[in-house]
């Protein structure tokens, strides 16, 4: 009877993996490069239920019903994103996960001479940093904590994302504008994304999409950074917005083509 109760089990999680796959929500609960593990598993699931259902007859009871527990709860889940409300203690410790290229305080003390733009960016042509998804992480990454991309400084930017004003990590007067970076599942999301700064009032946790130009800045800890000074602020609807983004290596099977484009200097 207990064989054939595991047997079930496994059937109940074929019911789910495929549950997943066909509302298309299973990149909100997996990394994408962990998904290929999950759906391989799929055809060891059936087999082992089949082997394991053979083995004697099944008497119900009433206690089985739990078996549904994790099927109703997929279903509740909804399309499965995390808040974002929930990014406050998500925020991604990138210093520990890059070579961050440090100073000495006596030379981080230097405030950034770079002029406020005085143009909105409307040419999709004048933007050289175009963050799509395959090169968010990345670009994230190199120009908040790449001492080398400080040569950027004076290049316009456009990105998409939902933004957080008052955290204990971003310097004062600027603001955050990011999505969730997830390495294994959602457990582990954390919150990545850009320094900013403009005039215009924004709302904590609203969707936006801004373009500006990179400025020299320092992050709260007197290190160099580069700052949007945002020029064009538009609203948009994050339920129509991917949440989460990867290392380049997760898109185009691997080649990183959005983001080799830029040629990157580390």
């Amino acid at each position: 009877m207990k064989k054939r109760y595991l047997g079930i089990i496994c059937f109940v999680y074929v019911f789910i993996i495929l549950l997943t796959i066909i509302r298309g929500v299973l990149k909100n609960f997996l990394a994408l490069n962990m998904q290929v593990y999950l759906i391989a598993s799929i055809i060891p699931f059936i087999i082992m239920g089949i082997a394991l259902i053979k083995e004697n007859d099944y008497e119900f009871k009433l206690f089985d019903l739990i078996l549904l527990l994790p099927i109703i709860m997929i279903i509740l889940s909804g399309d499965g994103r995390l808040t974002n409300s929930l990014s406050k203690n998500r925020v991604t410790n990138m210093k520990t996960e890059v070579k961050y290229e440090e100073e000495s305080k006596e030379d981080t003390k230097e405030e950034s001479t770079t002029e406020e733009s005085e143009s909105i960016i409307t040419d999709d042509s004048e933007i050289y940093f175009d963050v799509k998804d395959a090169s968010y992480y990345d670009l994230a990454e190199y120009l908040t904590f790449i001492k080398k991309a400080q040569k950027y400084a004076g290049k316009t930017i456009r990105v998409r994302g939902f933004v957080l004003l008052k955290e204990s990590y971003i310097p004062k007067n600027y603001f955050m504008i990011g999505k969730y970076n997830i390495t294994c599942c959602a457990a582990d999301a954390s919150y990545i994304g850009f320094f900013a700064k403009t005039k215009e009032k924004l709302k904590n946790n609203n969707w936006y999409e801004i373009e500006g130009k990179l400025e020299k800045g320092k992050d709260v800890d007197g290190f160099d950074t580069l700052v949007i000074n945002v020029t064009s602020v538009k609203e948009i609807d994050g339920t129509k917005e991917e949440a989460y983004v990867y290392p380049c290596y997760s898109y185009d099977n691997g080649k990183c083509a959005e983001i080799s484009k830029y040629n990157l200097e580390y």
